[in-house]
């Protein structure tokens, strides 16, 4: 992937900073060369100390870049994570969660099955959020996942990688992920939750 890439990626996935972005409209020459000259004029002219001006610049941009490999590119990441089992794991399972119910339906058993877990601990815990949880019970309840976790992490990125998860883009509307699901039906049967 290139950086021209790379930068629009976090562009449009709200992962870069304003500043840095700006820094890098200025200094990238290909810029000029890769956008249309009304496009590249309305880029550069934006006034990058006004929130919306990446909301604006994205718009300019996303249809320089595939938007479906954006997206597998962050879940990947995201998946990848998990199967490293960083100290703040648990952020990234329950970022699966969130990703399911903003249509990425594929991701049931890690966001039904694991992340929900995080997001509204086992009632065997007596509180209501993971930050209600002392470190002892966080430890416990993430260890409780693991390998299974990590297992079920490989396996997604396994669809993504062979294309049985092929991403097409987004709606713009909530739920918008658009994605072709050629799994089997072995591969869509629940494994962590009923």
């Amino acid at each position: 992937m290139s950086e021209f890439e790379l930068t629009i990626y976090k562009l449009i996935l709200k992962e870069i900073e304003q500043g840095e972005f700006e820094r890098w409209v200025y200094s990238e020459k290909k810029l000029g060369e890769l956008l249309a000259s009304d496009e590249y004029s309305e880029l550069i002219s934006l006034n990058y100390k006004t929130p919306s001006s990446l909301y604006e610049a994205g718009k300019i941009l996303r249809n320089y870049i595939n938007l479906g490999k954006c997206y597998e590119w962050y879940l990947k990441g995201i998946l990848q994570k998990i199967v490293d089992h960083p100290c703040d794991a648990h952020t990234y399972i329950e970022q699966l969660y969130d990703l399911y119910c903003d249509g990425y339906y594929f991701l049931d058993n890690l966001g039904l099955g694991y992340g929900l877990a995080i997001t509204v601990p086992h009632h065997k815990y007596k509180v209501e959020r993971w930050c209600e949880l002392n470190s002892q019970q966080q430890s416990a309840l993430i260890d409780e996942f693991y390998p299974a976790v990590a297992d079920e992490a490989r396996k997604v990125i396994f669809w993504l990688e062979s294309g049985k998860i092929t991403f097409t883009g987004h709606s713009g509307e909530y739920q918008g992920i658009k994605y072709e699901d050629h799994r089997t039906a072995q591969d869509k049967e629940p494994t962590t939750y009923k």
